[in-house]
């Protein structure tokens, strides 16, 4: 994406961006943005061929369309950013090593040159011959001097270089592990994160528990309020979490409406706890659009609760969470719920806490 930096061109394209949204009655998230300004752009003739072929088609762009617009058009524009930064660190280290190189080489010369003065000096009787010696010694070492300072300069270009590529890695790698609407971790980020948190349990022999939150009748409050107003209880949602949970604990948005907490070194009866403190706090909220000058009343979550199990693998421990959370919906919502890892079976009441 070869967008202009020019001001006037950026708003130019903007007051274009909008229009092409709301025709075809398209949130404006982040990322739907990002698809609709380079469509826009005019310079991704692949996203502009896949767009025309919708319309064509009078195709509704569903959540599951952008996404897939974003992820195929999009955000393939991060792997290319990585790397031209992995090609700009290549360039600075090959950059580097032929300076040392040839550093090398004027050391050895530097040496032989010494080693010449010291078996000349030995046969030389007169001043004159001893002065012309030391005048090429001295010659030779002011040129090892300038050599000295030009290393150290370039070891100083290259660590600013450096610096700057850590901080530009930092910002992508942050990009790609970051919801872009709650700011919390992604799904991506996520199942990274997952496998490490078991790994760290087993070898330490460490209690993990999940927790996975899913805000109830969410659909009917997007439908009664809209996206954006659902946009920013999300936000709420997350912050909330955030609140109440400390140290290693790690949340994410999981999908939708959906987030998940891991946390451990927590047993199960802890990971309980914390759920129905969450749950608490959320049910007691009354919530308000002051922007749009609205009550929005209250919104709850039902949150499926398991701890791990040494012998299963990540997709269980996540899968028998979902079970829980949905056992809580079927419970009349607003609940907690899960059993710990060594009584869960197919037959198992999960507890309850109200």
């Amino acid at each position: 994406m070869n967008h202009s930096n020019d001001i006037s061109t950026a708003i130019a394209l903007l007051k274009r961006t909008l229009p092409e949204m709301n025709k075809r009655n398209i949130p404006t998230t982040p990322n739907n943005y990002a698809i609709w300004y380079e469509y826009v752009n005019g310079d991704n003739q692949a996203l502009e061929n896949a767009i025309q072929e919708l319309d064509n088609k009078r195709s509704t762009f569903t959540n599951e369309v952008l996404q897939s617009l974003y992820s195929e058009y999009i955000s393939d524009a991060h792997e290319a950013a990585v790397n031209q930064l992995s090609q700009s660190v290549k360039e600075i280290i090959h950059d580097f090593l032929e300076k040392v190189s040839k550093e090398g080489k004027s050391l050895s010369d530097y040496s032989r040159t010494l080693a010449d003065f010291s078996s000349k000096v030995e046969g030389i009787n007169d001043i004159s011959s001893i002065k012309h010696l030391i005048g090429h010694l001295l010659d030779e070492t002011k040129k090892r001097e300038n050599a000295t300072q030009s290393m150290q300069t370039s070891l100083e270009t290259m660590a600013l270089e450096m610096k700057k590529l850590r901080s530009e890695v930092s910002k992508l790698n942050s990009e790609a592990t970051t919801d872009t609407l709650t700011k919390v971790s992604n799904r991506h980020a996520f199942d990274m994160e997952i496998e490490n948190y078991i790994s760290t349990s087993k070898t330490d022999s460490k209690p993990l528990s999940l927790l996975l939150l899913d805000l109830d009748h969410f659909k009917e409050f997007n439908n009664k309020f809209g996206h954006s107003i659902g946009d920013k209880v999300l936000r709420f949602v997350a912050t909330l979490v955030k609140n109440n949970i400390k140290g290693s604990d790690f949340v994410a948005r999981f999908c939708g409406e959906q987030f998940v907490i891991l946390l451990p070194e927590t047993l199960h009866e802890g990971a309980m706890a914390v759920a129905e403190n969450i749950r608490d706090k959320l049910s007691k909220q009354t919530l308000s659009d002051s922007a749009e000058k609205i009550e929005l009343g209250t919104v709850t979550a039902s949150i499926g609760v398991s701890s791990f199990d040494s012998k299963e693998a990540s997709d269980q421990l996540i899968r028998r969470a979902e079970r829980f959370m949905h056992e809580a919906k079927k419970a009349g919502r607003n609940k907690v719920m899960g059993v710990p890892h060594d009584q869960h079976s197919g037959s198992e009441t999960p507890t309850t806490l109200i």
